[in-house]
């Protein structure tokens, strides 16, 4: 299965990302990975995680306070935002 980060997911991933890095380089670093594990469980069971809206879908991270907004279809996954539990996602 394909993933395809949209622009503002992109833009989501640098400010968090950036965000971390500012406290910490190693906070970043586990940041990115825990993008990756949670990426890795949407890929192995899209369709576990609740829709939130139309297809949209929402991936609660498990070690930060973010959520991964994702809509899968049959060979790829689109990641809308990745956002960060103290602001107000707006679809």
């Amino acid at each position: 299965m394909k993933i395809k980060f949209l622009p503002f997911a992109k833009d989501d991933f640098r400010e968090a990302t950036a965000y971390y890095k500012n406290i910490d380089e190693t906070l970043a670093i586990r940041f990115k990975n825990e993008i990756v594990i949670s990426i890795d469980r949407i890929i192995n069971a899209p369709k576990l995680y609740r829709i939130i809206r139309d297809d949209i879908r929402k991936c609660v991270m498990h070690v930060f306070p973010y959520s991964i907004y994702y809509i899968a279809e049959e060979n790829v996954v689109y990641i809308y935002a990745i956002s960060s539990h103290y602001k107000k996602f707006q679809i």
